[in-house]
């Protein structure tokens, strides 16, 4: 999560069933994180155990596939059923916001002013799936089984009149209140911003193939005030102050060989997914929390909180353009700079360049220009040079240009966000970086950060693996895992698991 945080201390296998607030002690965000994610922890478990892997309510079970009406759409689409749908206790919701709607002129109306808009208009290309459906269809007496909605496509929208146009007039006298909502189809998920392109590797490949494996993908994505302004309070002048988690789902698909109601296939296995240790050793402690122990190995000014993070997917090594690389940052990538202008160009217009020189930018930091579809996609970046900042105008000089469409809409919400390695010479455990900015992940070696954190991607051979599994394949590093390391001056060490040996030495 790239958030700014202390650290993360939730740890499952310690099996605390809650945290308890002393008087007149000091608050920490990670205590009260911790808290949250120890009630979210057993509310999950507590979901899967009953639930299982996978299911929802019969009443109102969600991510059902359907074709989609009328002709064959190309490229190849198909519809997500509303509803909802628990993946090991993570509760995915496929709704939208309703809208409530009535004709300007009858009969046979086309026009019809809306009273609440939403945003979900705003998503879709116009002219686009969109279903009539009863809000309310158990008021009829006796309670009959609701009408079936009704597919309409809107032709033009007026947000300035509250008004929409569609092809056909609609005839929904036999609905008790009936309501607006579009469709939820592959091609046009809320969270998944695939382009219509015949020719993306994500599209369905044309005809619509039988032998395709459906399943939802689901993960955490942390929001902060640069993806959604809401959160600041405007009364207080609107400063950035608490982040949110949310769940995101994406519906995918993969190649299988069986048949149409053969049984699921687990995809081919990439590689074990490589493992990192890191360290701070030191010689002696100092007994001054204000004063850096000068036999310490971490010998920063500041406690920080270290995020290593895989950038480019692939097997450890050095083959440029190949091998997986990473990036680190002292902050866990939480220090970022929102683009008010000038996306998809080197020089951008910042809202800010950070509140002091710790969350500062300065010329030749390292930037990676990210929006709302970039990190929905999982796209690895390339990192750039910051070249020329004229504070004045809070114009942002690179080096070059992101990939397109990175960044090139402001909608989208794209921002730079700093990370901080740099060359350095391996001969002193220094990173070699390559075309991307990020450093080459080798195996079995100390690799510095800076002020005596060290990291080490543990090679094959140290990797557990289940009992009498051999281990064939190399270690495979995939985008966006990562690692956070805590160091403190305090003890001038980073917080990480000792290794001991059997006489218990560290």
């Amino acid at each position: 999560m790239k958030a700014d945080l202390t650290r993360d201390t939730f740890h499952p296998l310690k099996h605390y069933s809650r945290v308890l607030t002393q008087q007149g002690r000091v608050q920490l965000d990670a205590d009260m994180n911790e808290q949250a994610a120890i009630l979210l922890r057993y509310l999950q478990t507590l979901a899967a155990d009953l639930i299982g892997p996978a299911g929802g309510p019969d009443s109102n079970l969600g991510f059902a596939i359907t074709a989609l009406p009328g002709a064959t759409p190309n490229p190849p689409d198909f519809q997500i059923g509303f509803g909802n749908y628990y993946v090991n206790g993570l509760l995915c919701q496929a709704d939208f916001t309703p809208i409530a709607f009535f004709p300007t002129t009858a009969p046979n109306a086309t026009v019809f002013q809306v009273i609440n808009w939403s945003p979900d208009f705003d998503l879709q290309p116009i002219p686009y799936f969109y279903e009539i459906f009863d809000a309310d269809p158990t008021k009829t007496t006796p309670p009959t089984s609701p009408p079936a909605p009704l597919l309409v496509k809107i032709m033009a929208s007026d947000k300035m009149q509250n008004r929409i146009t569609l092809t056909t007039a609609p005839d929904y006298s036999n609905f008790n209140n009936p309501k607006l909502r579009r469709f939820i189809t592959y091609l046009h998920q809320p969270d998944y911003p695939l382009p219509p392109n015949p020719a993306s590797p994500l599209a369905l490949p044309p005809p619509f193939p039988t032998n395709l494996q459906i399943y939802l993908d689901v993960w955490e994505r942390v929001i902060t005030y640069a993806e959604d302004d809401s959160i600041r309070e405007v009364a207080l002048g609107g400063p950035d102050t608490t982040a949110r988690s949310k769940l995101v789902w994406q519906v995918k698909w993969m190649r299988t060989t069986a048949e149409a109601d053969g049984p699921c296939i687990t995809p081919p296995s990439l590689g074990p997914r490589g493992w990192l240790q890191a360290m701070a050793k030191q010689s002696s402690q100092s007994t001054n929390p204000c004063i850096i122990n000068p036999n310490a190995s971490y010998s920063g000014p500041e406690n920080q909180l270290y995020r290593v993070e895989i950038n480019r997917s692939g097997n450890a090594g050095t083959v440029s353009g190949t091998s997986a690389t990473f990036k680190w940052s002292r902050e866990n990538g939480s220090v970022i700079y929102p683009i008010v202008s000038g996306g998809g160009t080197s020089a951008v217009v910042v809202e800010s360049l950070g509140r002091d020189d710790r969350f500062g930018l300065a010329e030749g930091n390292l930037v990676e220009v990210q929006d709302d579809r970039s990190v929905l996609l999982n796209q690895p970046g390339i990192l750039q040079t910051v070249q020329m900042i004229d504070r004045t105008t809070m114009t942002v000089t690179l080096g070059a240009a992101p990939n397109p469409p990175v960044g090139d809409d402001e909608a989208l919400h794209p921002l730079l966000r700093r990370w901080d390695q740099t060359n350095g010479d391996p001969a002193e455990f220094g990173l070699t970086l390559d075309t991307d900015n990020c450093a080459f992940v080798q195996e079995g070696v100390w690799l510095a950060l800076e002020d005596g954190v060290q990291i080490q991607f543990q090679p094959t051979s140290l990797v557990p693996t289940p009992a009498g599994t051999p281990q064939a394949q190399p270690n495979f590093y995939l985008t966006s895992d990562y690692w956070l390391i805590p160091a403190r001056t305090a003890t001038g060490d980073v917080e990480w698991p000792k290794i001991t040996d059997a006489q218990g030495i560290v």
